[in-house]
């Protein structure tokens, strides 16, 4: 009887060792999209500063090329999104109205004035509630500065936050005479981010890019970003549909060790717009060995058939529990999961 007291009493440590061992182990990673860019305008050193003081896993960069093959980070191939581009060199767009990146030089990227996101045509903000128009002379940065700020940062601080880099349009790129893709895996090399324990992470919508990354020798985390519209100058909405095939994600994960699907992928709106139900790509990623990441929360702009942002939250990481998620507003996102015990 003894022996059968002490070997529950074991039993009871163990089952409860192991629990808690399975509580600790859901750790979500958050990056910050674009930088804190809720609160200081996209993709500008600052907001990357302010992001990383807020205690985020990554910080963004979605990487674009200039025309004298410099790496810029900027979320759009145009300038006229979150710039003065068309004050500072009128007449420099192309037929369709736009000013592309890969037409001006990094010097002259450099000499513009980055704002909050506008649409071109209007002129007004596509958020009209954040960091309003203001004489600040913030800047376009290099990708080389974004790397900088981050390993400098861990240094003063003694923290460990990584990048989190998008290849954006390799195709546009590549029809331009630009190896964006190439640039990008050499510059995360000489930083020391192409290593499988580095835990910077490698993303693109692009299917192509995502095996050629490979073949370029990228041995790093790398993602596949999966939208309903796809995200290239070529049609792919064809290609994006099958990504979100189980046989597609099988393959995808030949490749890929994250899955990122758009969250109302995996909490899709109802008919009607009133309410979602889940879908079961991401259990299938997991299944085959993928980690489930998804993008973006904005309490700002909600994903469709949610009420609150507080709703979005217990279903990315109660119901969905996903992996990793990006955020405008990382700070809201780390404080849930802090008044959660997931962090």
């Amino acid at each position: 009887m003894k022996h059968l007291f002490a070997f529950c009493a074991l039993s009871f440590v163990l089952l409860g060792s192991s629990l808690a061992l399975g509580a600790e182990a859901y750790h979500p990673q958050i990056a910050a999209h674009r930088g804190a860019s809720g609160y200081i305008p996209e993709h500008t050193l600052p907001a990357k500063a302010m992001a990383y003081a807020m205690g985020v896993d990554y910080v963004e960069q979605d990487v674009v090329m200039t025309k004298d093959g410099k790496l810029v980070v900027m979320h759009d191939i145009y300038l006229d999104t979150t710039t003065d581009v068309a004050k500072k060199f009128p007449g420099r767009q192309r037929a369709d109205g736009r000013y592309y990146v890969s037409d001006f030089t990094f010097d002259e990227i450099r000499s513009l004035r980055v704002t909050e996101r506008f649409n071109p045509k209007t002129g007004k903000a596509v958020y009209p509630g954040r960091f309003p128009d203001a004489p600040i002379a913030y800047q376009v940065p290099s990708l080389e500065e974004e790397f900088y700020q981050v390993q400098s940062l861990n240094k003063s601080t003694g923290g460990n936050t990584s990048v989190y880099v998008e290849v954006k349009q390799p195709d546009f790129f590549m029809e331009q005479g630009l190896d964006i893709l190439k640039g990008v895996i050499d510059t995360m090399t000489k930083f020391g981010y192409n290593e499988k324990d580095s835990k910077a992470i490698l993303q693109t919508f692009d299917y192509e890019s995502l095996l050629r990354a490979r073949e370029l020798g990228w041995k790093g985390e790398l993602c596949m970003l999966v939208t309903a519209s796809g995200q290239s100058t070529k049609n792919d909405k064809e290609r994006h549909a099958w990504l979100r095939t189980p046989e597609g994600i099988k393959e995808v994960s030949r490749y890929a060790t994250i899955y990122a699907p758009n969250f109302n992928l995996l909490a899709v709106p109802t008919a009607d717009g009133s309410g979602y139900t889940l879908s079961n790509i991401g259990e299938l990623a997991r299944q085959n060995g993928m980690k489930l990441h998804s993008w973006t929360l904005r309490k700002d702009d909600l994903p469709k058939g949610f009420k609150n942002f507080d709703e979005v939250l217990d279903v990315s990481f109660k119901q969905l529990k996903v992996d990793g998620m990006f955020s405008d507003f990382p700070d809201l996102v780390i404080a849930y999961l802090k008044e959660n015990k997931l962090r």
